[in-house]
């Protein structure tokens, strides 16, 4: 009952966060980032902004620990010019528990307050905030085929988004693990942020956690090196692609799904995934922020410069979330990086 109940909260989530009726002007426009930063905005421009923050304190004001919803809130105030509001929205979610401190350090969205005093004691604060949150031990969720030890396996790794949990990610992929014949790997967030929600840590922390995953596979089955995948969304989209195209020797193939890809992390050091023709498929709903889409769009364009192989999918009447026809979409991904 409480899987359901955790589904239907996270169904909820999106729909309120992100809108997916594709008719709908709203979703069309809706956004927590936008391109027109740094532009002459219009009314009209305005408008949607009020639209988007409304949504988002519907959202804060009744799930105690959303933090994302809090940092849009931030996000769109500073974009805004309102600084006091984006200051008070920032530290209300890092109170919440966000403790992605590059995240922050790396949106742009925050430009207009990154030189407000407060904003570095924000910032300073994450450290000491962090420890006051619930840490569970590390727990990875693995199941894979009954083989006689001797046949190599493909490992699969998914991680959860923000405020999920492994099990969750777990079942979305098992069917297709199961029928593919893949070692199908689960890591969680380690920090508990409400009953049965899982936040990530920093980048090198998410990075401890797909390490173990893969140690932990290698224990109980005969894992191919060759045949190492990572997958993630939202959150541990971007993640993933940072994690796979830095350590691109573990890794064959990355599927992000509504990712945010951290050019600044990467760029510099994607020789060594184009040595070894790592394959990055890259999947976005068409109604996503256009900020997030510009942003893909960008990092389909410095990969392939790069040498890597690498598909940009954008499903149809979806927003930030997994696409209707979850199991055929997720299919084909697998295909396309394993076949690549």
């Amino acid at each position: 009952m409480k899987k359901i109940l955790s589904l239907l909260l996270i169904l909820l989530l999106s729909i309120l966060a992100f809108g997916q009726q594709p008719n709908n002007e709203d979703n069309a426009s809706r956004p927590r980032r936008t391109s027109i930063i740094g532009a002459p905005r219009s009314m009209e421009d305005v408008r949607k902004f009020e639209q988007a923050l409304n949504r988002n304190k519907q959202l804060v004001s009744f799930i105690s620990y959303y933090f994302d919803g809090c940092y849009n809130l931030a996000a769109l105030n500073a974009l805004l010019g309102n600084k006091t509001e984006a200051l008070r929205w920032l530290e209300k979610a890092i109170d919440r528990g966000l403790i992605d401190s590059e995240l922050i350090n790396n949106d742009p969205d925050l430009d207009t307050i990154r030189t407000e005093p407060n904003f570095k004691e924000l910032l300073e604060s994450i450290d000491a905030r962090k420890d006051k949150l619930f840490k569970d031990p590390p727990f990875i969720k693995i199941d894979g085929p009954q083989t006689d030890g001797k046949k190599k396996l493909p490992l699969l790794i998914v991680l959860h988004g923000e405020a999920e949990n492994a099990g969750s990610m777990f079942d979305i992929w098992s069917p297709l693990a199961k029928q593919h014949g893949l070692v199908l790997a689960a890591p969680q967030g380690e920090y508990a942020i409400g009953e049965g929600h899982y936040q990530w840590g920093r980048r090198l922390e998410v990075q401890e956690a797909v390490l173990k995953a893969i140690e932990q596979a290698q224990k109980s089955y005969s894992i191919d090196p060759e045949k190492i995948y990572l997958m993630g969304f939202s959150q541990s989209a971007g993640y993933s692609l940072t994690i796979g195209l830095t350590n691109p020797e573990r890794f064959a193939g990355i599927i992000a799904i509504s990712p945010r890809y951290l050019h600044r992390l990467v760029d510099k050091s994607l020789e060594k995934p184009k040595t070894r023709q790592i394959a990055v498929y890259i999947a976005n709903g068409e109604n996503e922020d256009p900020h997030i889409l510009a942003n893909n769009r960008l990092a389909k364009e410095s990969l392939s410069k790069a040498g890597l192989k690498v598909e940009l999918k954008f499903y149809r009447d979806t927003g930030h979330a997994f696409p209707n026809n979850l199991v055929v979409e997720m299919e084909k991904a697998f295909l396309w990086i394993e076949k690549k």
